[in-house]
């Protein structure tokens, strides 16, 4: 039986599922994340990462009606891309900040602009912070635990 795996990415998702699978999930049980992406490669990547990792997660691949959507659910965490059409990630921040019922809702920039440019847009927003899209699943899950760690579970 042949079990080497033809591609590098493939040997290295295994590693990345596996160290998901020894997680300690007493931190994220329960804790619902929505994220908002209009790429839905991107969305189903962050969704199974986050999954796995012991999140509830829900998705949105627009940013439009997605104020709405956080007053009525109540996530604990918007992980929030910054480029989409219609309405920016960083717009869609400032107006949940602005609503009474989503001005509380822990918001995490999600984007591949330079390091600098995405902390510029936290400061801007009031996010709790920002994570560089990336296709390493270890990195980005313990930069997302290491912020979703300074927020408060909602009720």
């Amino acid at each position: 039986m042949n079990t080497t795996l033809p591609h590098t990415a493939d040997r290295n998702s295994l590693a990345d599922i596996d160290a998901v699978s020894r997680r300690d999930t007493r931190v994220t049980k329960g804790r619902t994340v929505l994220v908002v992406d209009d790429d839905p490669i991107i969305l189903e990547i962050a969704r199974e990462r986050l999954e796995g990792a012991g999140y509830v997660v829900h998705v949105r691949e627009e940013a439009l009606g997605t104020s709405q959507w956080t007053a009525e659910f109540q996530p604990d965490i918007v992980l929030l891309d910054v480029n989409m059409p219609a309405l920016t990630g960083p717009d869609l921040a400032q107006l949940m900040r602005k609503r009474r019922a989503t001005k509380d809702i822990a918001i995490i920039l999600y984007s591949s602009v330079e390091s600098s440019e995405l902390q510029a847009k936290v400061r801007a927003t009031g996010a709790v912070g920002a994570i560089q899209k990336s296709s390493d699943a270890r990195r980005f899950l313990e930069e997302f635990d290491r912020l979703a760690a300074r927020t408060t579970p909602r009720a």
